[in-house]
């Protein structure tokens, strides 16, 4: 049911990818309102889907373009939990400018992204998102490792 659930919801967002918006109701159909969102350090975590989109969402719909989802390695569910990921990526998209408070460019950069899901009845309830920052923003010019060695 968890499973069943998240692959509803990527086909839900995957329909909308060239979009910058999305209306909360797509959100609403799969997350219940007071969801909770931990993303990784310098994006921070939200509380319920209109916090979700006004901190997250829309920010990464609005500020990287040419979003590509490429698939994922290993999906995993047990109960009320799942996961997914993809290596070397399972997703690409091109920084327009923002994100991260970064100024934009021409590359389109491979994202590797982990999401740990759990589920609370019939909707999801909370998701970890763990992103490599650092190779994501090593494949912009930006090498943070460099900088701090």
């Amino acid at each position: 049911q968890t499973q069943q659930l998240i692959d509803t919801m990527v086909a839900d967002l995957s329909s909308i990818n060239h979009l910058n918006s999305c209306p909360p109701e797509i959100l609403q159909k799969t997350w219940h309102e007071d969801m909770l969102w931990y993303g990784p350090a310098g994006i921070g975590s939200s509380y319920s889907i209109p916090r979700y989109q006004q901190q997250h969402q829309l920010p990464f719909r609005a500020q990287l373009s040419d979003k590509k989802f490429e698939g994922h390695e290993v999906r995993i569910a047990e109960g009320k939990y799942a996961a997914f990921f993809g290596w070397p990526m399972n997703l690409s998209n091109t920084p327009t400018g923002g994100f991260l408070g970064l100024p934009g460019g021409t590359a389109n950069c491979p994202m590797q992204v982990v999401d740990v899901y759990r589920r609370d009845g019939d909707k999801l309830a909370e998701n970890w998102i763990f992103i490599d920052l650092p190779y994501y923003l090593k494949h912009q010019g930006l090498d943070v490792i460099e900088r701090t060695t």
